[in-house]
């Protein structure tokens, strides 16, 4: 699978199911309110069916001995009478410790009735008193239920969206595999007419051209060698799993070649270099860490200012590139490494260069800071430790 196609993929699921959620988590807390209403209701039914059955049968009592052979028990409710102080009457030993008042209320999780009733022969008894115990039995085993069929609905709606995510994303992964191949094949094709034509310009003996002729030549050199860094980035993005050897090089040799080759290009800007370098050996791959120097120095001289300055510097343990070019915000010094990001679409390129620099700066443990400023221009230390390069290969 391709990494756009997961990324899409994981986004689109993970927005899907998500959403999913929110509805089914919405709808069971309805749904459990619902039977929370609907247990209490049937409760207060209950109590009250037989807070009638009980007084009915009490009703003819002549006195408490009586009353206590003929009143109906159940054991969902314990019962108790009241005289009209609120003191309990009957049973005379008993765990009612509430707070009166008539009708329904919760109080210490349980459910209570009190109503008032008159009985024919004993005159103490003012009111009736039902406790119950709560419905959370009933509310827990809705909760099971409601956490059960949460889980396998979500779990079942994520994989079926997977499955027609995958469907549907069949199409476009075709058409960017087809695309991939057609610019495998492109780039490929363009490697021999760049080198022959690059190749002959530099053989090309200038002494028998005129003015007007080797001003054109260079500008076809620039050309070539602008496009011949678009052909790099674009096969090293492509084909970056490729394993590189490693020597040991001197940077400072390396760093003056990379300005000589882009100085046709920084002249039609009027760029100039300002280089301090002192001696510096690496172990790393040579082509490579002309990678990072090409595309450090093409950025310096794409969105330099005409008449600007890059100044280079090297150490034993760092390289420094800085321009006076149009620079950006620092808070976008992120985003500038993102593969196909680019903040200035005015200048053109794939937004492939600073992302390779990145990755390889990772692959070799070398450290990038970016320091930028609108207007002042753009700075990139690379910072290294030889030791630890070698040990990251």
């Amino acid at each position: 699978m391709l990494l756009a196609e997961r990324k899409s993929l994981i986004q689109f699921v993970s927005v899907f199911v998500g959403l999913n959620t929110v509805f089914l988590v919405t709808l069971s807390m309805l749904y459990y309110h619902y039977q929370k209403n609907i247990y209490t209701e049937i409760l207060q039914n209950e109590i009250i069916n037989y807070a009638e059955t009980a007084y009915e049968s009490i009703y003819y009592a002549k006195n408490m001995n009586e009353l206590e052979e003929i009143l109906l028990h159940d054991t969902r409710f314990d019962i108790a009478f009241m005289d009209k102080n609120s003191n309990i009457v009957y049973p005379k030993e008993n765990d009612f410790d509430i707070k009166f008042k008539k009708g329904f209320s919760t109080q210490e999780s349980h459910y209570y009735f009190i109503k008032t009733i008159e009985l024919d022969n004993i005159k103490n008894i003012h009111y009736l008193l039902l406790k119950a115990d709560t419905i959370d039995k009933e509310l827990n085993e809705t909760k099971n239920i409601i956490s059960t069929v949460l889980f396998f609905s979500i779990l079942f709606f994520g994989i079926v969206i997977f499955i027609l995510s995958r469907f549907f994303l069949r199409p476009l992964r075709q058409y960017i595999e087809l695309l991939n191949k057609f610019i495998t094949d492109a780039v490929h094709e363009l490697n021999t007419p760049i080198s022959v034509l690059s190749m002959s310009l530099e053989i090309m003996d200038k002494d028998e051209l005129s003015p007007k002729n080797i001003k054109s030549t260079k500008r076809m050199l620039i050309a070539i060698r602008t496009l011949s860094h678009l052909y790099n980035d674009l096969t090293f993005s492509m084909f970056s799993s490729k394993d590189y050897p490693v020597q040991k090089i001197e940077v400072s040799k390396l760093v003056l070649q990379r300005i000589d080759y882009f100085m046709p290009l920084a002249s039609t800007k009027n760029i100039s270099f300002i280089t301090e370098l002192k001696e510096c050996e690496v172990m790393v791959n040579e082509r490579l860490m002309n990678r990072i120097i090409d595309n450090l120095l093409s950025n310096a001289i794409k969105y330099n200012k005409i008449n600007g300055e890059i100044t280079i510097k090297l150490d034993k343990n760092s390289l420094t590139i800085s321009d006076t070019g149009i620079g950006f915000e620092q808070s976008k010094s992120k985003e500038i490494f993102e593969r196909y990001k680019r903040l200035d679409d005015s200048n053109g390129g794939f937004g492939l260069g600073l992302s390779i620099v990145k990755s390889l700066c990772d692959l070799y443990r070398i450290d990038i800071d970016v320091k930028s400023k609108i207007g002042n221009g753009t700075t990139f230390i690379l910072s290294w430790n030889n030791s630890r390069i070698v040990h990251a290969l």
